[in-house]
């Protein structure tokens, strides 16, 4: 499997870093870390954005969302090829259209937990070799319908937000005195478990949810008091803010 990628930021690094066994040929933006990435994972390094789609048939899009459309709009594709992006916001019919005539396709993953082949992958529509090379990166949840595409890709920002959640309640651990590497790990593992029953279980949520909780107990105490000051309910409005700037009219 060969893949050219356009745009060496962090996801690129992460994605390259966790699909071993794929050639990747590297577009010189960031060129300090395309050189890195180049002499670590033998990833080869074109001139430039046109080259990069000259080599490949296969082109992964990690340019920034803001100015990602308008650099496709200055590359010449051609037909035959496949083009997935995985910028957040950028539509596929707008993917579509800056591509032409090559096929498109968006994607998105959380991209730090991918480079331990850990992270789940949104594709649309789907498509035999996009799936195969991200499931080197973790699960992939394939979609028919672009709405629920759409909806689903709001997990990219949720699994970043959720980094700073675990970041707070490590520090939380820490000024109570406990070792920081001991708090890092009881918070990591603590999370990992509670993803395994939802992921394993066969209870409903609510009824898990019951399960943990004793009446009077601490629990029952500690998400009250998240209740009381909304921090539960926070995430939708969050959440909402994020796939109204995603998708306008959403």
């Amino acid at each position: 499997m060969k893949i050219g990628i356009l745009g060496v930021g962090h996801l690129a690094e992460y994605l390259v870093q966790g699909a071993a066994g794929v050639e990747f040929v590297l577009s010189p933006r960031s060129g300090d870390k395309a050189a890195r990435l180049a002499e670590t994972y033998r990833c080869a390094v074109a001139e430039s954005n046109q080259a990069v789609v000259d080599q490949c048939e296969m082109v992964l899009v990690c340019l920034p969302a803001a100015t990602g459309l308008a650099i496709l709009e200055g590359v010449q594709f051609r037909d035959g090829q496949s083009v997935c992006s995985a910028m957040a916001g950028a539509s596929w019919d707008q993917l579509s259209a800056a591509v032409a005539p090559a096929e498109a396709f968006c994607a998105m993953m959380p991209g730090f937990a991918n480079a331990f082949s850990a992270g789940p992958s949104l594709l649309y529509p789907g498509d035999a070799e996009w799936e195969a090379f991200l499931a080197l990166l973790g699960p992939v949840h394939r979609f028919a319908d672009g709405t629920a595409f759409e909806t689903a890709a709001v997990f990219g920002a949720m699994s970043g937000a959720s980094i700073f959640l675990l970041r707070h309640l490590v520090r939380w651990y820490e000024r109570q005195g406990l070792d920081a590497v001991v708090a890092r790990a009881l918070v990591a593992e603590t999370f990992r478990g509670n993803a395994e029953v939802l992921l394993q279980a066969d209870a409903g949520l609510d009824e898990i949810a019951v399960g943990v909780t004793t009446p009077g107990g601490i629990t029952e105490q500690l998400v009250g008091v998240l209740d009381q000051c909304g921090a539960l309910a926070a995430w939708d409005e969050a959440m909402d803010g994020v796939l109204a700037r995603m998708v306008p009219g959403r």
